[in-house]
């Protein structure tokens, strides 16, 4: 059994900032770049602090839609789509090696990544970036689903998240109650049973940074 990866969403431009608390007791940082969060300085920002702490960095692209933090689905051209997030990850890319730091992985935000679940058009699209930009960029995707994530030339992160309510292996939708955990003790718990061998590949467990509970949660794990 590997060690699982622990990952959370940064540089999203919160008030109070909670990245400086988290990154340090983190593996993998997704980074936002510029969609539903975040800018130049935000992301240099964030890098520099990933580098500092020695955690890898990821690009966290999204739907361009700040006013709604990247949760709310966007039907795009292929081409549309195609440029978006094309733009967002190089954007990070150019930043890091500017900074002298490597981005190792793609991570869809929000809606943008229950699309890619869902609509086989959407995942296609992001693995043509990927392809383009750089093959050797892992791809973040939902565990339990490994006979959808498929293909020979990505690698796959499979990824849970300790401070979301599940059905099975799916997420429960943001819009129906219980569906963000909110309870410390809850979300260490689930935390803690991710850990254990499971039915499923498991290579990352995420928090979110905009959870209080979930810094909370993860202050008290580490």
């Amino acid at each position: 059994m590997g060690k699982k990866l622990i990952s959370c969403d940064l540089g999203e431009c919160l008030t109070p900032n909670p990245d400086a608390t988290v990154m340090p007791l983190i593996d993998i940082a997704n980074i936002a770049c510029g969609g539903h969060a975040g800018n130049d300085k935000s992301m240099i920002e964030t890098i520099n602090l990933a580098m500092e702490n020695k955690t890898a960095i990821g690009a966290h692209p999204s739907y361009a839609d700040k006013a709604n933090f990247g949760r709310l689905s966007h039907q795009l051209t292929s081409g549309k789509l195609f440029d978006l997030v094309y733009s967002q990850i190089t954007r990070l890319k150019k930043l890091c090696t500017e900074n002298g730091a490597n981005l190792k992985y793609v991570k869809p935000h929000g809606a943008l990544y229950h699309d890619m679940i869902y609509q086989s058009e959407v995942l296609h699209i992001i693995y043509k970036v990927i392809a383009t930009i750089d093959k050797n960029l892992s791809l973040v995707v939902p565990a339990g689903n490994e006979a959808y994530f498929q293909h020979e030339n990505i690698k796959f992160l499979h990824e849970v998240f300790a401070d979301r309510a599940y059905n099975g292996i799916n997420i429960i939708p943001r819009n129906e109650k219980g569906a963000l955990l909110d309870n410390i003790d809850l979300i260490v718990k689930q935390y803690h049973g991710f850990t254990h061998p499971n039915p499923f590949k498991i290579d990352t467990i995420c928090f979110h940074s905009d959870n209080p509970a979930s810094v909370q949660a993860l202050q008290k794990i580490k």
